[in-house]
């Protein structure tokens, strides 16, 4: 297959669309079309599923075409080195995180990269809830916790544990609580999952596990949990990777340094598909070495408490 050919195919399948790739690649949508078909007969292999709305690659399909995109990447490659140009990035990636995590981490990663490759688009949806993305034609999601949806692609970008936090502003004039059983009788910060507030926490300390029903005067999502906590409103139960900026700088204490919640796992989760246009692999590349990053100083900050 010549690299010509198999530049046409990684377009098509990074489109979804042979009149889009057609209109990328300066051609018709007839020639586009002809020269697919003309690549499933010499190969003897049906790389596209078509119908009237919607174009992916078969199984077969994926099993060549990730063998293109390397081939081509590195082609690509060897082309801007030898002509000291980069290769920039074209089209839109479609993404969902959660708020905080959006604001906190996602918006300076998506700036910056966007401001490298002035072609590429980032669309983020920021969304406690889990947004189905198939259904919603998400190419990549941040998701926090177990993971629910098994026919999907995920891999773990960090982990940390869950503590209570408030600012030192409550804590002055509520006191701290003790024991977790003593949360009943304080202020607490709860998040809302899939319309339900969740109102009861699951804490360890040692080997004992309590389950304690809070007083929740305000519920929303994360980020709105961590800006009351700062506000002083009351305590909040949060994964240790959002509140690492607030503890460093001392806006956020821990509560009970003895009691967790357990381990908050954070994944990067795409369609169950496994090829992927280099617009989205850069941007996961992207953003998995700033949680990196943030990992690691919450670990130098558990260590050093």
């Amino acid at each position: 297959m010549k690299i010509r050919e198999m530049q046409l195919l990684v377009r098509v399948a990074e489109t979804g669309s042979m009149t889009l790739a057609a209109q990328q690649l300066h051609l018709t949508p007839a020639a586009v079309s002809a020269a697919v078909q003309r690549i499933e007969r010499a190969l003897d292999v049906r790389l596209f599923e078509r119908t009237t709305r919607s174009l992916h690659p078969t199984d077969e399909g994926l099993v060549i075409l990730e063998g293109c995109q390397d081939v081509v990447a590195r082609w690509q490659q060897a082309m801007d080195d030898a002509s000291g140009h980069r290769h920039e990035l074209e089209g839109t990636v479609h993404l969902s995180a959660p708020a905080d995590t959006t604001y906190l981490v996602l918006q300076s990663v998506v700036g910056e990269l966007c401001a490298a490759h002035p072609g590429l688009r980032v669309v983020i949806d920021t969304s406690d809830h889990v947004q189905p993305l198939h259904r919603d034609a998400i190419d990549m999601a941040i998701r926090y916790g177990p993971l629910q949806d098994s026919s999907l692609s995920a891999r773990k970008l960090v982990e940390a544990p869950a503590i209570l936090v408030a600012a030192p502003s409550y804590l002055d004039a509520h006191g701290s609580p003790r024991t977790p059983e003593e949360l009943a009788a304080h202020r607490c910060l709860t998040l809302h999952r899939s319309n339900v507030p969740t109102v009861r926490w699951t804490l360890v300390r040692g080997e004992h596990t309590h389950q304690v029903d809070v007083d929740s005067p305000l519920c929303g999502d994360g980020y709105l949990a961590r800006r009351w906590a700062l506000a002083g409103m009351g305590i909040a139960f949060k994964s240790l990777f959002d509140v690492i900026d607030d503890l460093e700088q001392g806006g956020l204490l821990r509560v009970m340094p003895d009691v967790t919640g357990g381990t908050v796992a954070v994944h990067a989760v795409f369609p169950s598909r496994r090829f992927q246009p280099a617009r989205v692999r850069t941007l996961d590349a992207a953003i998995t070495q700033r949680f990196e990053a943030r990992a690691a100083r919450c670990r130098a900050w558990l260590q050093r408490g």
